[in-house]
């Protein structure tokens, strides 16, 4: 059932601090602005988008984080405080543009570059007393003047598909476009498990109790610092009724009523997949 997700660094090294050999292995840099990767529009497709590798100022950068290694290569993140930063006939664009426009693992890299700059430049001062924090050796922040630690944050989060017989609960977001139905989804609260969160989200948003809740898999959602954790769980009782709120429209689905879909780049669309093929192949 464990599947590969998009936006998934499995192939990348991003051990801790620099190698040793740093000054022997080719560098490529990334530019961000404002959570987007900056790109050559007129290289599209490919995995040079994103990819510089001749930055003959990077000592005067001042945001610059070691995202991790591929091979021999190593790749770091530029963070740009200024559109007038952008390099001439560069174009910031959103993650979500170039799913399926470059390669994989240039988008999982891509990914994990806007949280790593997007960490620094939210992590300058101390969330407690105000003071400029100090860089760590293990990438963390800590302030000289209270001792807080901050590290990068990561906002877990679950999503279900809920099964019933043959057919699916899919249902509507109030954040979604008219037409696009989704599996269910939330954050996971202070104190909880993820199974607990399963049942709690389900209950809250369409009213349905859930039993056998399993795993499916996880994947890291850079929008702008999730971890996305799949199930699957089986319906145990109740009718739907959606919150109003979350959930404007859910409804049971067959196969051949599965209504207009989110794209392939979150889990959600893996999910739905994993039940339109799990007949044919006996699950």
């Amino acid at each position: 059932m464990l599947q590969r997700m998009p936006f998934s660094n499995d192939d990348l090294d991003f051990t801790y601090p620099l190698p040793a050999d740093l000054k022997n292995r080719p560098s490529c840099y990334l530019y961000i602005y404002n959570r987007k990767v900056v790109i050559d529009p007129l290289s599209l497709p490919g995995t040079q988008t994103i990819l510089h590798n001749d930055i003959k100022d990077i000592k005067t950068k001042r945001i610059v984080q070691y995202v991790g290694s591929l091979g021999k290569k190593l790749f770091y993140a530029i963070g740009l405080e200024s559109h007038k930063d952008v390099p001439y006939g560069m174009q910031p664009v959103f993650l979500r543009d170039l799913i399926g426009k470059i390669d994989d693992k240039m988008l999982a890299l891509a990914g994990r570059a806007v949280q790593l700059v997007d960490f620094e430049l939210t992590s300058r001062f101390c969330g407690r007393c105000g003071i400029l924090t100090e860089t760590l050796e293990d990438r963390g922040k800590k302030c000289p003047e209270c001792d807080l630690l901050i590290y990068p944050r990561l906002s877990p989060a679950i999503i279900v598909l809920v099964i019933k017989e043959d057919k699916v609960l899919l249902a509507r977001s109030a954040h979604f476009m008219s037409s696009i139905y989704s599996v269910i989804a939330g954050f996971v609260e202070p104190g909880e498990t993820l199974e607990h969160a399963v049942r709690r989200e389900v209950k809250e948003e369409v009213g349905l109790k859930v039993k056998n809740i399993r795993y499916f898999a996880s994947q890291p959602w850079p929008f702008p610092n999730s971890l996305m954790i799949g199930f699957i769980a089986e319906y145990a009782e109740g009718e739907i009724c959606a919150d109003g709120k979350e959930i404007i429209d859910a409804a049971w689905f067959s196969r051949d009523e599965i209504p207009n879909l989110p794209g392939k780049g979150s889990i959600s669309g893996h999910l739905i997949d994993w039940f339109m093929n799990r007949k044919e192949e006996g699950i």
